[in-house]
């Protein structure tokens, strides 16, 4: 089917479909329904080919969780001092050791 007969059949510009099919533009859900309509299928289906078939998530071990939830406590401190406008104090440097 081309794209200007989907188009007439969903009652859409042949451009804007076009613009769809390149990722140009962002159909809302009424567009969708609309295609689904001129295609004469679920509206489910426009989804098939982008849906993931694998059920299976990856899952954290708890070590993973730990050091994700760490490096977010720490981000979010600096983002807090850094939003705060509150600079880290600058350490001191360590004593020098004197040359042999």
């Amino acid at each position: 089917m081309s794209q200007e007969r989907l188009a007439e059949l969903a009652g859409l510009n042949y451009k804007y479909l076009g613009r769809i099919e390149l990722a140009k533009a962002d159909p809302g859900a009424d567009v969708l329904v609309r295609l689904a309509r001129g295609l004469r299928v679920p509206v489910g289906e426009l989804f098939e080919t982008i849906t993931p078939t694998d059920t299976s998530a990856y899952r954290f071990s708890p070590a993973d969780s730990e050091s994700v939830s760490l490096a977010l406590a720490s981000l979010t401190t600096v983002l807090n001092r850094v939003f705060a406008q509150q600079p880290r104090p600058i350490p001191l440097r360590a004593p020098r050791r004197p040359h042999r």
